[in-house]
């Protein structure tokens, strides 16, 4: 989980990352570059103290669920917290094939290096557009109109529990071949009534859709299912869920878990589970009170070795391509093509990130199969 310690690790090493980036790419002098080396280093040092801080850190724990039943629905429904760091990396990503070239060709090689940078830049300009909205409002538009309703004065809820973290894997034919067996992975949270009362159990679902390569909804819940398993609280749903209902294939209505502790964890239901809420009438509209209002939950920092890893090792081949242009040992066509590979190299290392996965540990595994398959 996130210490102060890990979160000033991480910025720091983002933070001398970007210096470097800058440096290397607007300020144009001789090797060696002492100005890209040493936050370069620092930045490799600060990596380096951010996975031990965070292999060192507790596990996350849960919320404490001692909070009273709230009587009213908050009107003011926080939405997911922006990832600064990973908008920050993704930044680094996408600029590495101009800076690196950039440095290498010091602005006196050949014809074809100023073209490989004037490619470079303009990806990189395409690109920071794509990055831009990893920092845009983070619900999607049906959950929007949900958060919009409870802000206008009134959703349709009622009361349940935190209950099961499932992650639903269901195996099918492919259909491409003798053999070949395809898998499809879902995460959803069970709600189960209050007080352990009658009523179906509603699966919150996780959100679909990613942004920048990002599960968006699947690590949301994750973050929810390690926090507020026990939490009693109000499920919603939007008082507009016929108009989405009628304009989703599946049939989908989004919904939001707002707990007692006041939180409030975003998702979707699917139409089995809805269907005897809303079109039943047992989630009747509530009033939202205006004055009161649901934040976000706090986000965990943690160190995935399959995903960071394999980030990590392709970024460090990166910066040790760059050593010998940065320090001037090699004339200018080697030192272009190293600026090249290590631009790629930096690239493909923002590649292998995508998004940091889903932790496994708090979720409960249950298994499907076609009925070809059974």
């Amino acid at each position: 989980m996130s210490t102060p310690v890990s979160r000033a690790l991480g910025a720091t090493a983002l933070g001398s990352a970007a210096v470097a980036w800058l440096a290397a790419g607007f300020h144009f002098i001789g090797a060696p570059r002492w100005d890209v080396l040493v936050p370069l280093g620092l930045a490799a040092l600060s990596t380096l103290g951010w996975v031990l801080a965070c292999r060192a850190a507790p596990a996350v724990r849960p919320l404490p669920a001692t909070a009273p039943p709230s009587g009213t629905i908050p009107g003011r429904l926080g939405p997911i917290r922006r990832d600064w760091g990973f908008a920050a990396a993704a930044w680094l990503t996408v600029w590495a094939p101009y800076v690196a070239g950039r440095t290498a060709w010091k602005g006196d090689g050949s014809p074809l290096g100023a073209l490989y940078c004037l490619l470079a830049w303009f990806l990189g300009v395409v690109l920071t557009l794509y990055v831009i909205g990893l920092l845009k409002n983070q619900l999607y538009p049906a959950q929007r109109m949900l958060r919009a309703d409870a802000a206008a004065g009134g959703v349709h809820a009622v009361r349940v529990r935190f209950g099961t973290p499932l992650r639903g894997v269901y195996r099918y034919p492919a259909g491409t071949g003798v053999g070949k067996i395809a898998a499809s992975v879902t995460h959803g949270i069970e709600l189960v009534p209050e007080n352990g009362g009658e009523g179906p159990v509603v699966r919150l679902l996780a959100m679909e859709g990613d942004n920048f390569r990002i599960a968006l909804g699947d690590k949301h819940l994750t973050h929810a299912a390690a926090q507020l398993v026990g939490h009693t609280g109000w499920l919603c749903w939007p008082t507009r869920w016929r108009d989405i209902a009628a304009t989703n294939a599946e049939h989908k209505v989004p919904a939001a878990f707002v707990s007692d502790s006041g939180h409030v964890v975003w998702g979707q239901t699917a139409e089995d589970n809805h269907t005897p809420y809303l079109r039943g009438g047992a989630a009747p509209r509530h009033a939202t009170d205006p004055a009161r209002a649901a934040g976000p939950l706090p986000r965990p920092s943690r160190y995935f070795p399959k995903t960071h890893a394999s980030h990590l090792r392709i970024a460090a081949v990166g910066a040790l391509l760059a050593v010998p242009f940065l320090t001037g040992v090699v004339s200018s066509w080697p030192g272009m093509l190293l600026g090249v590979a290590a631009g790629a190299a930096g690239s493909f290392a923002g590649m292998a990130m995508t998004g940091a996965g889903v932790d496994k540990e708090p979720w409960t595994t249950r298994e499907s199969s076609h009925p070809s398959l059974r």
